[in-house]
């Protein structure tokens, strides 16, 4: 009898090992099935922005305040990295590097997922990535993604960590910074989270301001709102439609001073305004998450990851610009989503029971959302920019952008019940507000 603990503690010890044996194969597998896209000739340009930023690092004799304005200041520093470690006179070098290094990020999030107990969301995010291709490896947005991911998955047990992680991907992209909003609260995690978001983005915005000025510390802000209606935004779908439709006779597409392909003709300028008064609705939607958030003394760790999903997804429906590596910010959170978290008392390794088949189907439409989008770019790219597109171009480019706009929806509505009926909030005493003891023990007596 003395022996059987032993033996289930080896049984125990061998499944674990067999089950992260076989995640590390898909990893590997799925990975080799990215290169082998990279490897098809309609595949090999999407170098083409990392080639850009080895330009400004190398070529470009201009200071740092005029080098990569549409991008934050800590971009640029992370770049002079990568390109001071590759031998920055070698391209052949420096590519190889940046995508190794996104690789490693794909892999620390893969492995975080893993070593925290989400066994589900680590297989979706394995084959996530995979749907979204190779680009995967040749933009930095993985990096801010992953810092969504880290943030969401470390709510609750290393809320200082959590904080940290917003700020950072706040400081590669700006907008992250919403996310803190479903993360405040008047627990003492909460704070935690506030504090170290504030002093970590305090800090580089500090840093930022002293070694390149206030022009170049918000030139990105600037950057985004000259730019015009990019082909791929979900506001440019029925523009995009038309021109198919005449033909390339009234519609013009091109690259625009802004290193992006536009749309120009009848109608678009009202699609702009359009898409500016649905990112002010985002926006203010983000708001009011965080001042319901503050009302309700704070949020539990599903609400929260849901809220972000919608913040998310809310500003990439909206905005007028849409580059396909956008959608690996939304995949990150839902990836945390799709294992039981802590504090919820259903069943092991499963979402509470309203809210797991809602989280299915968003996982679900996220997952096609982006095939869609590899198989728009880098795949049919081409006949979607040409002067007359063709139809199987612009049917993928609103089946994904459709898409886009049911995987929100449905991210809205899981939010909606999970406030409504309290699934998702926190039922451990650890999570709950300070005032909310106090009233309980004051009841007590």
């Amino acid at each position: 009898m003395s022996d059987h603990p032993v033996k289930q503690s080896v049984n125990r010890a061998r499944a674990q090992f067999l089950a992260g044996s076989a995640v590390t194969a898909l990893w590997i597998i799925t990975r080799l099935l990215m290169l082998r896209v990279f490897t098809l000739p309609n595949s090999s340009y999407i170098t083409g922005d990392v080639k850009y930023y080895r330009w400004w690092l190398t070529s470009s004799r201009m200071p740092i305040e005029q080098v990569m304005r549409e991008y934050p200041v800590p971009v640029v520093w992370g770049m002079k990295v990568l390109a001071w470690a590759s031998d920055s006179a070698q391209e052949s070098y420096f590519i190889p590097l940046f995508a190794a290094t996104m690789i490693t990020v794909d892999a620390v999030m893969t492995m975080s997922l893993w070593h925290s107990g989400h066994r589900v969301g680590t297989v979706w995010w394995i084959l996530f990535v995979m749907a979204m291709g190779p680009l995967m490896w040749f933009r930095f947005d993985m990096v801010p993604a992953v810092c969504i991911g880290l943030a969401v998955l470390w709510f609750h047990r290393h809320p200082g960590a959590c904080g940290v992680a917003v700020a950072v991907g706040a400081a590669i992209k700006l907008w992250p910074a919403l996310l803190i909003l479903p993360m405040i609260g008047r627990s003492r995690l909460a704070v935690r989270r506030l504090v170290t978001f504030a002093v970590t983005g305090g800090g580089l915005a500090l840093a930022s301001l002293l070694l390149t000025g206030w022009t170049r510390t918000v030139s990105p802000l600037s950057w985004q709102s000259d730019r015009g209606l990019q082909v791929e935004a979900v506001p440019a779908t029925i523009p995009m439609i038309r021109h198919a439709l005449s033909h390339g006779a009234q519609y013009l597409v091109g690259m625009s001073p802004f290193n992006a392909y536009e749309i120009s003709g009848p109608g678009v300028d009202t699609w702009v305004a359009v898409s500016s008064v649905l990112m002010m609705i985002a926006v203010a939607a983000a708001a009011m998450i965080g001042w319901l958030t503050w009302r309700r003394g704070g949020l539990g760790h599903r609400q929260a990851i849901l809220a972000a999903t919608v913040i998310i997804g809310a500003l990439i429906v909206s905005n007028k610009t849409l580059s396909p590596q956008y959608f690996v910010w939304w995949g990150a959170p839902v990836a945390v989503m799709l294992d039981r978290l802590p504090g919820e008392s259903d069943r092991p390794g499963r979402a509470p029971a309203r809210l797991g088949p809602l989280t299915l189907m968003i996982a679900g439409a996220l997952f096609v959302t982006a095939v869609l989008t590899q198989c728009i770019y880098p795949l049919s790219y081409g006949q979607i920019i040409s002067p007359v597109p063709t139809s199987w171009g612009i049917l993928l480019l609103t089946t994904r952008n459709a898409m886009s706009i049911l995987t929100l929806g449905l991210c809205v509505w899981a939010l909606v019940v999970s406030l409504r009926t309290g699934d998702g909030h926190p039922r451990s005493s650890s999570a709950i507000s300070p005032l909310v003891k106090l009233r309980r023990v004051a009841e007590t007596r």
